[in-house]
């Protein structure tokens, strides 16, 4: 079955959302591609992820019955939730914490979609919370019938690519839809469009309009990352810093064991608490039974820890 470009264009308008609100949450430039845009099939898994893949069912409820499927290979899972807590993208896949974390990043963006799509609808639109698992495609149970299915080609800066699937039910396009204007919308056999046939691999890979954010690529408004309980599970690195200083590479070379270090902290000053390399606190060194630890005297802002854990 054909698709209509108009659900084309609507896809398009869906994708400027997801682009949105990644771009932030991986602090990296994202961009999204539709690659392949037809009725949901096993086969469109079965062809785009060789072995287990990563699904997260993400539903709206409210005016409209929206159903909704993300599938990720491992590896993005994993580079997802590894940049949300301000790594490089190439932690291994574990199912606890890679689950967790490709979880929170569909939240936010359902979150996002469902404020749009409310505000453009005049109606309600209820994220229901996504849920992540492991499956094979074979051990699925979706009423395919009801859904469209689209491969989207994701580029991360500094990472690199891979591919989504994704299954939205019928009802949700056909409603938005309506926000769309046919008269905006090319033709697919028009060389002069926007929007290819379906199934077309060279669609225009579109990058979005994003607001201000400051240098460390958090919004200036200050507002929290929605759902953040979904990623308490996940480890953070914690370091406490007594001083530092700086050394001549001779006088590096001379240290052996009796020498000694001066640092630029006085004695006295509080310590400083990094998590994630991100400060995080001040505190005072104590000895707990034969082992030091750190009292927390003075914790930064909200925000700034918030920025620590992204």
């Amino acid at each position: 079955m054909a698709i209509d470009p108009i659900y084309t264009a609507v896809m398009d308008k869906a994708l400027e959302i997801v682009i949105d609100v990644l771009r932030p949450i991986l602090n990296r430039d994202v961009e999204i591609g539709i690659y392949e845009f037809q009725d949901a099939s096993y086969e469109m898994l079965k062809r785009t992820f060789e072995e287990e893949m990563v699904m997260v069912e993400a539903p709206l409820s409210g005016g409209v019955e929206a159903g909704q499927y993300y599938f990720f290979n491992k590896k993005l899972a994993a580079a997802i939730t590894d940049l949300m807590v301000m790594g490089d993208g190439s932690a291994e896949f574990n199912e606890h914490e890679s689950l967790d974390g490709v979880a929170e990043a569909i939240n936010q963006i359902v979150g996002a979609q469902a404020t749009q799509w409310a505000e453009d609808l005049k109606t309600d639109l209820n994220p229901e919370g996504a849920q992540a698992s492991v499956v094979l495609a074979g051990d699925l149970e979706i009423d395919l019938p009801k859904f469209f299915g689209t491969v989207l080609n994701v580029s991360i800066e500094g990472w690199g690519e891979s591919q989504v699937c994704y299954f939205a039910n019928r009802e949700l396009f056909d409603t938005l839809k309506t926000l769309i204007d046919p008269a905006t919308v090319k033709a697919p056999d028009d060389p002069a469009g926007d929007l290819p046939a379906a199934g077309d691999d060279k669609q225009k890979v579109k990058r979005a309009e994003f607001g201000e954010f400051d240098a460390d690529g958090a919004s200036t408004n200050g507002e929290m990352p929605r759902n953040l309980d979904l990623l308490m599970d996940i480890s953070l690195p914690v370091t406490i810093e007594l001083g530092r200083t700086e050394m001549l590479i001779r006088d590096v070379l001379e240290l052996g064991p009796g020498s000694v270090i001066e640092l630029q902290k006085l004695s006295g000053e509080p310590v400083d608490l990094y998590i994630n390399d991100k400060q995080f606190a001040l505190g005072e060194v104590v000895v707990i039974d034969e082992n030091f630890g750190i009292r927390i005297t003075e914790l930064l802002s909200v925000e700034d820890r918030i920025k620590a854990l992204r």
